[in-house]
C-alpha cells in the first residue's frame, strides 16, 4: 500500500485542535484557512464513520468552483477519489462510510430535514446571519462518546461591519483562529510578494489580504451597483468581457442591456484555464445563433483572441483604458445577478489608492479584479465602438 505525504501548515493543527461548536476562520490571501479545513474534514472522514459532512456557500456556482473543487483535488491527490462514490448529480461523496455533502443555500428549503455532525461555510461573510441560525439547527447528527458536532467558518476580513463582527464573535461558543499568509509555508514568493506591494498601494487592501486583518468599506470606487435576483431572458443587446488568466482566475461576464441600465452576470470564473478550455466555456454560454454577439477580450493577449475567432466567436480587442472603463461603468446603473459571488466580492472591495499622505489617487488598487476587468472591458469598448449609448443612466 503507498503512503501519500500530507503537508499541513499550523492553521490545520488550531482547527483540528479547536474546542468550541462554532469555529471562525479569519484570515488574508493564501492564509491556508480553507485548505486547512478541507484537509481536516477529509481526515475526520478516513477516520470516523457515520457521519453527514456539509461542505457549503452561498450559491452552487461558487461551490462548485471552490470549496467543493478543493476537497475533491485533495481527495485525487491523496489516493482516496472513487469515481463509483460520487453521486455528481446529487452533490455527495462518500467516504468510509460518511457521507459529504456539497450544498448551497441560495435554497434554504434544500437542507429542511437534514442533519450534519460537520459543517464547514466557505466565504462565510456571502451568508446571512439567519443562514448561520438556520444551520446551526441542522449541526444535530448523531455523535459518539466524547465527539462533538462542529461548524467551520472561513472567510477574508473585509467587512468590519457585517454579521459575523458585528453579532457572531462575541457569542460563548464561538472561536476565532486569525491567520495570514505567515502562517502558510507553502506560499510561492512570486504571491507574497504581490501581498506585499499591496502596502504601497493601498493600507486597506493590506490589512485585509496581507495581514488577515478586518478591513473598512471606505474609499471605494464604485457605489451605482444593487444586487438583483433575476436576470432578464431578453434584451436591447448583449455583451461579453473576457479577463484571460491561468494561475489568475479567467473572468467571462455576460451584460444585458435592457430598460437604460445593465444588467450583469458572472459567467465564468476559473484557474487554470487554457484558451481551448476558455473557448469550450463560451460555446456553452453563447448559442450559435447568439454568435454575432460582441465579445470583448483582453488585448494584451492577440493569440488567443485569433484562437477564439477562429472557433467562430465575434470576439475583439478590448479598449484597456482603466480610468476612461471607470468611467463608462459610472454613468450606468449596474444590476448585479446575486449569484455573481466573486463580482460582487470585487466591486464591493474595489478602492482607490492613497498616497503616503493619505491622499486619494485617480487609480484603483490592482488586486482581486478579474471579473471587474471583463466588464469593464466589454462596457467601454462597446460604448467606445457606438455600439452602446455613452449616457444611458448617469450617476
Amino acid at each position: 500500500m503507498s503512503i501519500t505525504r500530507v503537508f499541513i501548515t499550523p492553521v490545520f493543527e488550531r482547527n483540528l485542535n479547536a474546542a468550541k461548536k462554532t469555529v471562525v476562520n479569519i484570515g488574508g490571501a493564501r492564509s491556508s484557512k480553507s485548505h486547512s479545513v478541507a484537509q481536516l474534514l477529509i481526515m475526520k472522514a478516513c477516520n470516523e464513520r457515520n457521519k453527514n459532512i456539509g461542505v457549503a456557500r452561498k450559491t452552487r456556482p461558487a461551490l462548485k468552483m471552490t470549496a467543493e473543487r478543493l476537497v475533491l483535488d485533495l481527495l485525487r491527490q491523496y489516493g482516496l477519489y472513487n469515481p463509483a462514490a460520487h453521486a455528481k448529480t446529487d452533490h455527495y461523496y462518500e467516504l468510509n462510510g460518511n457521507r459529504m455533502q456539497f450544498f448551497s443555500l441560495d435554497d434554504p428549503e434544500k437542507i429542511k430535514s437534514a442533519e450534519f455532525n460537520y459543517l464547514w461555510l466557505e466565504e462565510a461573510n456571502e451568508f446571512t446571519y439567519e443562514d448561520y441560525l438556520i444551520l446551526l439547527t441542522r449541526l444535530s447528527g448523531k455523535t459518539g462518546r466524547g465527539e462533538k458536532n462542529r461548524m467551520f467558518l472561513t472567510l477574508n476580513p473585509s467587512d468590519s461591519t457585517g454579521w459575523i463582527p458585528a453579532k457572531l464573535l462575541q457569542q460563548p461558543e464561538v472561536e476565532v483562529i486569525r491567520s495570514s499568509y505567515r502562517d502558510n509555508p507553502f506560499v510561492q514568493s512570486d504571491y507574497i510578494a504581490v501581498l506585499e506591494s499591496l502596502k504601497e498601494q493601498d493600507e486597506n487592501a493590506y490589512r485585509v489580504y496581507a495581514l488577515g486583518e478586518w478591513g473598512r468599506e471606505d474609499n471605494t470606487v464604485f457605489s451605482n451597483y444593487t444586487f438583483t435576483d433575476a436576470f432578464p431572458e431578453t434584451a436591447d443587446d448583449t455583451v461579453w468581457g473576457v479577463d484571460f488568466g491561468f494561475n489568475n482566475p479567467s473572468a467571462v461576464t455576460e451584460v444585458r442591456v435592457k430598460d437604460r441600465e445593465l444588467h450583469i452576470r458572472e459567467a465564468l470564473y476559473e484557474t487554470r484555464l487554457t484558451t481551448a478550455g476558455i473557448i469550450t466555456a463560451l460555446e456553452s454560454l453563447i448559442p450559435h445563433g447568439c454568435r454575432h454577439q460582441c465579445i470583448y477580450a483582453d488585448s494584451a493577449e492577440p493569440d488567443r483572441i485569433q484562437e477564439i475567432a477562429a472557433a467562430g466567436f465575434n470576439v475583439f480587442p478590448a479598449e484597456k483604458s482603466v480610468s476612461l472603463g471607470i468611467d463608462a461603468l459610472k454613468r450606468f446603473r449596474l444590476n448585479i445577478l446575486k449569484e455573481s459571488v466573486n463580482l460582487a466580492r470585487e466591486i464591493k472591495s474595489y478602492r482607490w489608492k492613497k498616497d503616503l499622505n493619505g491622499q486619494v489617487l485617480d487609480e484603483p488598487v490592482k488586486f482581486n479584479d478579474h471579473a471587474l476587468d471583463a466588464l469593464r472591458y466589454a462596457v467601454y469598448s462597446h460604448v467606445k465602438n457606438g455600439s452602446l449609448l455613452p449616457a444611458v443612466t448617469v450617476f
